[in-house]
């Protein structure tokens, strides 16, 4: 197996996508793929860096350029779990762009809070699989593996492209 890399400059340093046949496996903020060896289904395989990865490359630029903070949304993705975590990373490419949900909206109550930031934490595609749009119930921004600054940036950046204010949207 051979995966393709994708590196691009960001307003807050480098993005990297790794892909197979197109399709999103893993992601990060990193300017490295072998930094995300770990995220992948195959961690040993052959990583390729490219220039340009078509569809992934146009969604990314028009993403960090804010022309189209939506386009990353239909980028395919492929992530190995557990049926549960399947089905959390699925409700997070639910979250429009320019909104956010609380961990409590995100798991279906408070209850599976926690499950749905273990969801979080363990997603081997941020960004793509928008983790930064998931906040605690106090609108407070909870955690985020790449820095708070950096969540904090990505949700101003999504809100004001769409126009909106990051705001948990129901009682969590």
């Amino acid at each position: 197996m051979t995966y393709d890399a994708l590196t691009v400059p960001t307003p807050f340093g480098a993005f990297t996508a790794i892909a197979d046949d197109g399709t999103v496996v893993a992601s990060g903020f990193t300017a490295g793929a072998d930094e995300l060896r770990d995220r992948l289904p195959d961690p040993g395989a052959e990583i390729r860096v490219r220039t340009d990865l078509g569809l992934i490359s146009s969604a990314l630029d028009a993403y960090f350029a804010g022309a189209d903070v939506t386009a990353i949304d239909r980028l395919p993705v492929r992530m190995e779990g557990s049926p549960a975590m399947r089905r959390l990373w699925d409700e997070l490419r639910r979250i429009p762009a320019g909104e956010v949900r609380s961990y409590a909206q995100l798991g279906g109550d408070r209850r599976h809070a926690r499950a749905a930031g273990s969801a979080c934490a363990r997603n081997p595609v941020p960004l793509i699989v928008p983790c930064h749009r998931v906040v605690r119930t106090d609108g407070s921004l909870g955690g985020f593996g790449w820095g708070l600054p950096l969540k904090r940036w990505l949700l101003d950046h999504e809100a004001a492209a769409m126009g909106r204010r990051p705001e948990v949207t129901a009682a969590g």
